[in-house]
């Protein structure tokens, strides 16, 4: 697999805004841990490795609510393979090793990185472009509003 910078372009929008939205954050996250790597992890803490894996975690689960909860307000026909993407996603970034990531922060945060790379082009690409062409009749009525999360 090459090696890319995770800044956020035009080219990588599915045109669904929330969806958009939460890509780009999402990117924003892993574009710190790719600077954490490029500084060789020199003067990190455990704190700030924990910090940024529990926000890549939770961030995930949020942005997987998001669209799941789209997904199925639509009836949208790939619903279960999608969440079945979902959860494999999640339970990788659950299953990190953190006393790993606390001795070899550099190996275990360039495997997060590769991993979320994999991921981005065959599910966000491919994956997430399908959905939100699903969706985009939907955006264009208004009706495109995530419900609250409760």
């Amino acid at each position: 697999m090459f090696d890319f910078k995770f800044d956020w372009c035009k080219e990588m929008e599915c045109g669904i805004e929330i969806i958009d939205e939460q890509h780009q954050e999402l990117f924003r996250i892993i574009r710190g841990i790719e600077q954490l790597i490029m500084n060789g992890c020199k003067n990190v803490t455990q704190k700030q490795l924990l910090d940024i894996v529990c926000e890549l975690r939770e961030y995930i689960s949020y942005h997987f609510y998001t669209e799941e909860n789209l997904m199925g307000r639509f009836q949208y026909p790939k619903l279960a393979a999608h969440m079945a993407q979902h959860l494999d996603l999640k339970d990788y970034i659950l299953n990190i090793d953190m006393p790993l990531l606390a001795k070899e922060p550099v190996q275990v945060l360039t495997a997060l990185k590769e991993h979320m790379q994999n991921y981005l082009f065959n599910h966000i690409l491919q994956e997430d472009y399908n959905l939100c062409l699903f969706l985009a009749p939907y955006a264009e009525t208004g009706v495109l509003i995530p419900q609250a999360i409760s």
